[in-house]
């Protein structure tokens, strides 16, 4: 599915300090530049910014290089604390959305229009204008699709349509004229008649889909330019919407996006169930612990099945369906996504 962080992006290096990284890795000795370019094939220059980058994300120390499971463990728990950190922050701004909308809902349109904001009133209008703003986009669209889930009155920003096939829909559409989309749904909102199917067909079609419990609100985002704040009871005629368009957008409002799009689940963990706080791949098992510990080392096919006193073929089947559990291609991507799911704990 499209939408996706790779390994190589949650850690922050190019698949070429990635290789050498590895290289490094059968560096015996101090890790010298001339040595890290000799060994990997590079010039000296190359082997010097990796090392720096190396050093930048704690792989690489005073004492030598550290081992996967070593370096991922620390750099996961730093990544998490200051994710958590900044979470907080954006949701303690995101609790004071309201207060500031409501005031913005009295003031009048001048002083709306000085700070970059539009105020639209009525779900039929909030409804038009949320396509109009899901049509304009070009790059990307963001969508926090938070309850309430209206019955009688659906706006595109809120329900999927019921009519036509989701890829005729205003974001199914979007999808197909190559806009990145990304949707952040509550676990609720895929209990609604359809919503599944149509939620399957968009991310079929490469549209990005987690689920997450608690949303902070709804909100959608086009091309990082224009924002809009739905109305908090979408069946209500008399509730109204923001358009902001102002500074907001870069230093609240998208990483309130992201950073909830980062905490959410993946639609593949809670397909067949809309509970998104169970990950059907489950816990790793003892054999996958030991076997991820064996893979860190640094230890080649031959020396796991020896430990794991198995034959060699059934060591690569092993390693295979380890990878493939955790959806990585590579021993290094695997341990990344071991990092971020808990399993070096």
């Amino acid at each position: 599915m499209t939408g996706e962080l790779s390994a190589q992006a949650w850690i922050g290096i190019d698949a070429e300090t990635e290789r050498l990284y590895q290289v490094a890795l059968t560096v015996r000795g101090p890790l010298e530049v001339a040595a890290l370019a000799a060994a990997g094939g590079v010039s000296e220059d190359a082997a010097r910014a990796a090392i720096e980058r190396l050093r930048e994300l704690g792989f690489l120390t005073s004492y030598g290089v550290l081992a996967p499971s070593t370096a991922l463990r620390a750099l996961h728990h730093r990544r998490v604390s200051e994710r958590q950190t900044e979470l907080a922050e954006l949701e303690t701004a995101a609790g004071v959305l309201d207060e500031l909308a409501s005031g913005f809902v009295t003031a009048a349109p001048e002083v709306l229009a000085a700070h970059g904001i539009e105020l639209v009133r009525g779900v039929e209008e909030v409804g038009r204008r949320a396509s109009a703003l899901i049509s304009s986009a070009r790059t990307e669209l963001m969508v926090l699709n938070a309850p309430p889930y209206a019955q009688n009155v659906l706006p595109p920003y809120a329900e999927m349509p019921k009519g036509p096939p989701a890829a005729e829909s205003e974001t199914g559409l979007a999808v197909l004229r190559g806009v990145h989309v990304r949707n952040v749904m509550a676990p609720e909102g895929l209990d609604l008649p359809g919503r599944m199917a149509a939620v399957s067909e968009l991310a079929d079609l490469g549209m990005g889909v987690r689920i997450r419990a608690d949303l902070p609100t709804k909100l959608m985002i086009a091309d990082r330019t224009t924002a809009m704040l739905p109305p908090s009871m979408v069946a209500d005629p008399l509730e109204s919407a923001l358009i902001i368009h102002d500074g907001l957008l870069a230093n609240a409002l998208v990483p309130l996006f992201e950073a909830t799009w980062d905490t959410a689940l993946p639609l593949a963990a809670v397909q067949g169930g809309s509970d998104a706080s169970v990950d059907p791949s489950g816990p790793p098992t003892a054999e996958e612990r030991a076997l991820l510990t064996l893979l860190a080392s640094g230890l080649k096919d031959e020396g796991i099945a020896r430990q794991l006193d198995v034959h060699v073929h059934t060591a690569r089947r092993r390693i295979s369906a380890l990878l493939a559990k955790l959806g990585a291609s590579t021993r290094f991507q695997a341990g990344v996504q071991a990092g971020r799911r808990g399993w070096l704990e």
